[in-house]
């Protein structure tokens, strides 16, 4: 999981806070049969390691030999999620929530887009 964090670096948040947050999401997903390896947070306000640029995709890389982008998913809120997966060269970006208007899809960087994650777990 990557994940921007700049209330950190701008005094809105502890990154204590933000791990408490981590912490008891990995306990939710694990409860419910799944997990996470990792999460990689950027806190900086700019910098290679904040999406969309890719420095926390090439760690998970070098983290995890395994993985194989063009069988991955970048799933997010954001249009710079999806400019992270489209940088970092996934086979498929999921939009996921209105935050992003959804009216225009061929002006989105996104594959697909679901207004919801229950949406698109289902679809999975």
């Amino acid at each position: 999981m990557v994940t921007n964090q700049r209330g950190v670096a701008k005094g809105l948040t502890k990154i204590e806070d933000v791990q408490k947050i981590h912490a008891n999401m990995q306990e939710e997903i694990e409860a419910a049969g799944g997990r996470i390896d990792k999460i990689y947070v950027c806190t900086d306000m700019n910098g290679p390691n904040r999406k969309p640029d890719t420095g926390m995709g090439l760690q998970a890389l070098a983290d995890f030999s395994q993985i194989d982008l063009k069988k991955s998913i970048m799933a997010g809120n954001t249009l710079s999620d999806m400019e992270f997966g489209r940088n970092l060269g996934v086979a498929i970006n999921v939009l996921i929530g209105s935050r992003v208007a959804l009216t225009d899809q061929r002006s989105l960087p996104a594959d697909i887009s679901f207004p919801d994650l229950e949406s698109f777990s289902k679809s999975l």
